[in-house]
């Protein structure tokens, strides 16, 4: 799988052995994660806290858009890997190049110098 954005201050939810993920039990290729954390997986549930306000002006206080579709890049990834097929590898290639423009966007925005601000 691809490595976390590293957008979320918390530690990423960590993927499952793939031969010890059954389909049939849980939802998610993912371990359970703390309910404090940003992106909290359950068995049969995942609850993403946004953040609300940029962040230079009220610090971290939830994941961004970009960790979202990574979360879901790596859920199909992890479906794909038991059940190999060619949809699965197209939505993977589109997810990713959906985060890598999210990437751009944040570049320029660090490179305008307004990137964390509530600013165009």
């Amino acid at each position: 799988m691809v490595p976390w954005s590293g957008n979320i201050q918390d530690a990423p939810p960590r993927p499952m052995n793939l031969n010890d993920f059954d389909v049939k039990e849980r939802a998610f290729p993912f371990h359970n994660t703390d309910s404090d954390a940003f992106i909290r997986v359950d068995a049969d549930s995942v609850t993403f806290r946004l953040q609300k306000g940029p962040i230079r002006e009220v610090g971290v206080n939830g994941c961004q858009i970009d960790d979202m579709v990574k979360f879901i890049i790596d859920t199909v990834a992890g479906f794909n890997a038991k059940f190999s097929c060619r949809e699965n590898q197209l939505a993977i290639e589109k997810l990713t190049e959906a985060w890598l423009w999210f990437a751009a966007r944040k570049l320029d925005r660090e490179a305008r110098s307004v990137e964390g601000l509530n600013k165009k």
